[in-house]
């Protein structure tokens, strides 16, 4: 009896200890599940995270294998779908070192990172087509451990594109400002002296600051004695070429430039192509032997006459392009005249040598000159003799300017000029003495004239008679204050080009633009017109300056001003409205005016036009067209950069799978409406959605079916609610929606009547091939709602209430309308 019970309390025992076991078991398996649903959820909203963010983004453990990333990086690297299936990851690795410039490097920056785990790192990485990548790296944590590296690849290709344009322009403008200084230098220089070979050395100084030189050359022709006179080396010796050698003219380089008064450039390629230069110009093969490669001819014609040749020669082959063939032309044609106005200040100075020997000779000189000469006493400041040349500057007749005295013609401001020279002139400290001043003519227009002053007297004898040499410089001077207004220009549209860069809000860029352009050109007002695609029309989106036709908003391709600038894509200048072909009829009440526009392009897009319009008798220039095509260019630059950047903005701040607001464009613009509720005073009120059960849609029908509920709920969303509310996608199942001006009543009213439209959706979907009937899926969610109240201090704080509401709506068996309450 004892040994049964005692075999049956062990029984008892065994069968108790067996139930315990099988307790802890089912308690394990919980447990186990539910690890397994908070991985996969963690899982969802990683990938979810990935694929919503604008950067190509790749997980690799710390053995180097590749273990999550999203389509971005996929569609950065132009990997194929079926390459990237493989997973294999060293396949994956060739076809991306494959398309970079120097993968070497690249492989040297991974082995190093790996070598430090804990180290972030940027770098910017160069692809073989063109494309650039800016690329970040930083450690992937999982609590204090480190588990491998986090790659972020962002493409900057049109970003850099953009910045090498604008340092492409700035340096042209640097550098044409730069050449118009140097140009105006040389014509104040070479204007400034008389004395030849002072010219001459000056003028070398200057232009090798422009156009490089081994050697340069200004070689005199002589018609008559059909002989070229060197009258000026600088740089390397040329046998029978030098400074002071007289060569025959015939057969030359020289003669053919001066017979077709045309600039030439040879720049050989072969000994067979100097071979031929040598046979049209013998003369030539001394030049080549000293191994010059490089050779520019400029014929110096003053008054329509050719007078000699400047030469330009390099040992560097190509050494000239068109560019350096145009500065020299303009160069050449100041140092002719300035050879000119020497040679016949030397033939006066000469003929004044012997005025007293040749008075008749003198006079017939002075006639035939081609600038004015006179003769002025001292005492009375009357003209004593004067040429037809110096009547003809001043519009006046001989009689009538021996009549008169040299300060009746010269302009009041310009009266003080002669004063602190004359006294040197009669103290002996200079012998002669130049000026820039203005005469008056008889018809009140007034010119520019350079003026040189001699003494026809000896120093220590009675002032007597002064001789001048007057030279009309009134085109000279409007090209150089032409050539100065460019400068400025040019130093300002630079310093725009930097401001127009930085602007980034289109609409604020396009009011800049018109208003820096008027500041530029100048004139009454300016227009900036957008091409638009889909009317094909123009429109104006920015203007400055009173407007002569307000209600003209849209222009038509080949309409009017604007409309020939779009119909041949090229800068049109109209200095006279009225008189043009192509004016429109209906605006001849308008008061007449010149207008100047250019084309915006971005390549070879029309992005707009840009115009500016001045009454006359204010007139543009060519140089106000060049000026503002250069503006257009950066204009559109700028235009280009900004619309980038809204495009950019518009991504980053929304969400890609639904087209809701993303979590940072919710809070941007929440955050604005929270700020207006706070300062006003107004309702405001915040709810937060939760799917319920979502995880059983996805894992019953995968997550592509997932991704089509969240888009349907999206859509509902947006058809329930108003224009000024503003909704997103928090993240994952979870969306947030902000009702401005919106009480407590009207609050809970929405989100019960939204709660109950999710609730009768019905979804429809096909689960497969093997399953080819529709299935209607049907969801349900769960709302919290919080309102805004005096002590919340941020948007966060508010939508934490209406999350806490939420999880109150779940616990509360879901599918209903929780209110947030302290």
């Amino acid at each position: 009896m004892n040994d049964k019970a005692k075999t049956k309390g062990q029984l008892l025992e065994e069968v108790l200890t067996l139930r315990s076991d099988l307790s802890d078991l089912k308690r394990r398996e919980s447990e186990r599940q539910q690890t397994e649903e908070t991985a996969q959820q963690t899982r969802s909203l990683l990938i979810s995270t990935l694929e919503s963010t604008t950067d190509g983004v790749l997980v690799v453990n710390n053995k180097g294998r590749a273990v999550i990333f999203n389509k971005k990086f996929l569609s950065l690297w132009r990997i194929p779908e079926s390459l990237a299936a493989k997973q294999d990851d060293a396949m994956l690795l060739d076809y991306v070192l494959g398309q970079l410039k120097n993968p070497e490097s690249f492989m040297e920056q991974v082995k190093h990172l790996y070598s430090q785990p804990e180290a972030d790192s940027f770098d910017v990485l160069e692809f073989e087509d063109g494309r650039v990548f800016e690329r970040f790296s930083q450690p992937q944590r999982l609590g204090n451990d480190i588990a491998g590296r986090v790659w972020s690849f962002r493409d900057v290709t049109d970003r850099r594109r953009a910045e090498e344009a604008q340092h492409r322009n700035r340096e042209a403008a640097e550098r044409l400002a730069e050449e118009m200084a140097v140009i105006a230098e040389i014509g104040r220089l070479i204007g400034s002296t008389l004395d030849i070979d002072e010219v001459y050395e000056r003028f070398a100084v200057e232009t090798r600051k422009l156009i490089p030189f081994d050697r340069l050359a200004i070689n005199l022709c002589s018609l008559q004695e059909s002989v070229l006179r060197v009258a000026y080396v600088s740089g390397f010796g040329i046998s029978d070429r030098k400074q002071g050698d007289s060569p025959p003219l015939a057969g030359t380089f020289s003669e053919e430039i001066i017979r077709t008064q045309t600039s030439l450039l040879f720049q050989p390629a072969s000994t067979d192509e100097i071979d031929k230069i040598v046979a049209r110009f013998p003369p030539l093969s001394a030049t080549f032997q000293a191994g010059m490669l490089s050779l520019v001819g400029i014929p110096l014609v003053y008054r329509n006459k050719a007078i000699g040749v400047l030469h330009f020669r390099s040992k560097k082959p190509n050494a000239y392009t068109d560019r350096d063939l145009h500065l020299a032309e303009r160069i050449g044609a100041q140092i002719a005249g300035a050879i000119a106005n020497a040679r016949l200040f030397t033939d006066l100075k000469r003929t004044e040598n012997s005025l007293r020997e040749s008075e008749g000779r003198f006079r017939a000189l002075v006639e035939q000159a081609a600038v004015g000469v006179a003769e002025i006493e001292m005492s009375t400041s009357r003209f004593l003799t004067v040429n037809c040349r110096l009547c003809e500057m001043v519009g006046r007749t001989e009689e009538e300017l021996l009549a008169t005295t040299f300060q009746a013609i010269t302009h009041p401001e310009d009266l003080h000029l002669h004063e602190e020279n004359m006294a040197l002139l009669l103290a002996g400290k200079i012998r002669h003495y130049s000026l820039e001043k203005r005469y008056i003519k008889k018809d009140g227009a007034i010119i520019w004239v350079n003026i040189s002053v001699s003494p026809l007297w000896k120093p220590g004898e009675k002032p007597g008679r002064n001789m001048i040499v007057v030279e009309d410089i009134t085109e000279r001077k409007r090209v150089q204050e032409e050539s100065e207004r460019r400068s400025k220009q040019l130093a300002a549209l630079h310093e725009t080009s930097v401001e127009l860069i930085a602007e980034l809000d289109l609409n604020t860029l396009l009011h800049f633009i018109t208003r820096r352009a008027l500041g530029l050109i100048g004139g009454t007002n300016c227009h900036c017109y957008l091409y638009r695609l889909e009317s094909d029309l123009m429109e104006r989106v920015a203007s400055a300056g009173p407007e002569l036709t307000p209600h003209k908003m849209v222009r038509q391709r080949s309409e009017g001003f604007v409309g020939h600038i779009w119909a041949t894509g090229a800068p049109l200048l109209v200095n006279d409205y009225h008189s043009w072909p192509g004016r429109k009829r209906e605006y001849d009440s308008l008061p007449s005016r010149a207008l100047v526009g250019a084309p915006i392009r971005w390549g070879e897009e029309l992005l707009g036009i840009i115009d500016t319009m001045a009454y006359l008798p204010h007139q543009y220039t060519q140089t106000d067209l060049d000026v503002l095509g250069m503006f257009a260019a950066q204009a559109a630059l700028a235009i280009r950069n900004a619309r980038l950047y809204r495009k950019i903005e518009q991504v980053s701040a929304t969400d890609e799978l639904t087209d809701l607001f993303n979590r940072r464009g919710f809070f941007q613009l929440g955050e604005r409406e929270f700020e207006r509720a706070l300062r006003f005073g107004r309702p405001l009120a915040a709810l937060m959605l939760d799917i319920d059960h979502f995880k059983r849609v996805n894992d019953t029908y995968g997550h592509p079916i997932g991704d089509l509920v969240l888009r349907a709920l999206a859509d509902c969303l947006r058809q329930s609610t108003r224009g000024i509310d503003v909704a997103g996608r928090y993240g994952g199942e979870e969306f947030t929606l902000l009702l401005p001006e919106t009480d407590h009543p009207v609050a809970i009213q929405i989100a019960e009547r939204l709660r109950q439209s999710i609730a009768d959706l019905s979804i429809p979907i096909r689960r497969g091939k093997g399953n080819p009937a529709p299935v209607d899926i049907r969801i349900n969610v769960s709302i919290g709602v919080a309102f805004m109240q005096q002590d919340i201090p941020n948007l966060s704080v508010l939508i934490d209430h209406a999350d806490q509401a939420l999880y109150g709506a779940k616990n509360s068996g879901r599918n209903c309308v929780v209110i947030w309450e302290e």
